[in-house]
């Protein structure tokens, strides 16, 4: 068989990994598929397309790697928990200029009754510790990867946790993939005979459910491995078998493509093969060519209704990844010292942003962009008229939303009320009969903003026979300059209040105000 060099190297080990090893096949482009263990290699079928490579690498090992191979894509389609070998890949592609996709998992994250949520596996032990119950426990860790093995980063590590803790000896039991090298670390641990459980999944909800019946467990510890992984299944039996469970959350939020995209990625390479002299078939999604080496991502940001410091984590963490931020000037500078070195636009208009990208292009290179909105990006925001003009448009930029606090959720906090019976509009820029409101709703808020001040709004329910109406309003939340008014609207007329103001409307006024 003729020797191909491959084109793309697929870092599997994963459901994932599999699949696009199967489609590399299926459309003939030649790719090479990284696995640890023995075991993942047994799970893959090398063609004449696809050939697999098995062993751990640490970090010189895979960069001597990546120079023999020399892809021209990697995708990175390891476990949601293998971080260092994602942030080895992740470097090593920037340092030798390959591109680099990591192709991401769904999150399903759950809450509710009999779940905990832990940062780690000392956390989740501490967790166990605490309980009382003299039940067994089931600690069910899986998959237990042995990516980078020597270095003992990933399940090895996390199970030898529990298996170190003096009040589990005797009641762990464990369930991790029947990998000969995976099973000799567990023995090693103590964790042998009945309490080692190899098996291969994702498991049925009957499959899991028997087997917390059959350890008398009282507890589940398992990582968010998504719907690939099995997670739906696990939370199901353990809810039907009344056993609680302990989720190990995911080490870090990534950015990434999802497996579609990964798939559109790969047949835009073998499409510049088999259609050299045409344009990409229509299977390739939005995806183009220019697309695929210069991946561009874009962020809208709500910034809630203070400064910098009401971000998410999530969106501060966005926001430092930007090289070009949009929005309103004040906007702009809240957030200039979290991306001190990315270019600052002062437009927030749909279409405005849409025209400058247009004739800013950015090719082949990969790009972050921002845009930051004042308040949530649900709530009378310019983020929706930004994600239909991209609707219509196609554009190949992949976006994400990250809400923020609402000026509604910041001024019933601030007043220390509910908002589950608010009336939600805004005149900020629009039509709006605050007294033809207040006709239909016991209480409603309001926006306000451009022409439509608070003396105003009070002058005109006054006119309109509502003067006895009441009028709690929030100036500038968030910021340091805030300010709460809280009275009837006749004795609001004359009312100094610039900026933003969010008001709460009562068809009555009691003069007992609302603590804040």
């Amino acid at each position: 068989m003729e020797q191909i060099k491959s084109r793309v190297l697929i870092l599997g080990g994963t459901s994932e990994g599999r699949e696009l090893s199967r489609f590399a096949h299926d459309i003939g482009l030649s790719a090479t598929v990284s696995v640890v263990s023995g075991y993942g290699e047994e799970l893959l079928e090398e063609t004449r397309y696809v050939k697999v490579h098995q062993g751990a690498l640490d970090r010189e090992e895979m960069e001597r790697f990546f120079e023999w191979m020399k892809p021209e894509l990697v995708l990175d389609a390891t476990h949601p928990y293998a971080r260092q070998v994602t942030e080895q890949a992740s470097e090593l592609c920037g340092k030798m200029k390959i591109p680099y996709s990591r192709v991401l998992r769904a999150s399903r994250n759950r809450n509710g009754k009999g779940i905990f949520h832990a940062e780690g596996a000392e956390q989740a032990a501490e967790i166990l510790k605490q309980d009382s119950r003299k039940s067994v426990f089931s600690i069910w860790h899986g998959p237990i990867s042995p990516t980078l093995f020597r270095s003992l980063t990933t399940g090895s590590k996390e199970l030898g946790v529990f298996a170190e803790a003096e009040y589990l000896k005797g009641r762990l039991f464990a369930r991790v993939l029947p990998d000969s090298r995976v099973i000799k670390s567990c023995e090693e641990m103590g964790i042998r005979g009945p309490a080692l459980i190899a098996m291969q999944g994702p498991f049925s909800v009957e499959m899991n459910r028997a087997m917390l019946r059959s350890t008398k467990a009282g507890w589940l510890v398992t990582k968010e491995s998504g719907s690939r992984g099995g997670f739906e299944e696990k939370l199901q039996a353990a809810e039907e078998c009344g056993v609680s469970v302990i989720i190990l959350d995911r080490p870090v939020q990534e950015n990434g493509i999802s497996l579609e995209e990964a798939r559109a990625q790969m047949q835009i390479m073998a499409g510049k093969t088999a259609h050299a002299a045409g344009e990409p078939s229509e299977q390739m999604v939005h995806l183009t060519e220019q697309e695929f080496f210069g991946k561009k991502e874009l962020y809208l940001i709500g910034m809630g209704m203070g400064g910098a410091g009401q971000l998410t984590l999530e969106a501060k963490k966005a926001l430092e990844s930007c090289q070009l931020l949009f929005g309103a000037p004040r906007m702009l500078r809240d957030v200039a010292s979290l991306a001190p070195e990315a270019e600052k636009v002062p437009l927030y208009l749909a279409e405005d942003i849409r025209n400058w990208m247009k004739s800013h292009r950015r090719e082949k290179e990969s790009f972050r962009a921002a845009v930051v909105y004042s308040g949530d990006t649900g709530f009378y925001s310019g983020s929706r008229q930004l994600l239909e003009l991209w609707k219509k448009e196609k554009a190949a930029w992949q976006v994400t939303v990250y809400p923020g606090i609402s000026s509604v959720s910041a001024l019933c906090a601030e007043l220390k009320t509910s908002w589950e019976d608010l009336y939600l509009t805004s005149a900020h820029g629009r039509d709006c009969d605050p007294a033809a409101l207040l006709e239909k709703h016991k209480r409603v808020f309001l926006l306000l903003g451009g022409k439509e001040t608070l003396a105003g709004l009070c002058r005109r329910l006054t006119e309109s026979g509502w003067g006895h109406a009441g009028v709690r309003a929030g100036i500038c939340l968030g910021y340091e300059n805030q300010q709460l008014l809280q009275d009837r609207a006749d004795r609001l007329l004359h009312v100094q209040a610039e900026g933003l103001v969010s008001v709460i409307l009562e068809k009555e006024w009691s003069d007992t105000t609302y603590e804040g």
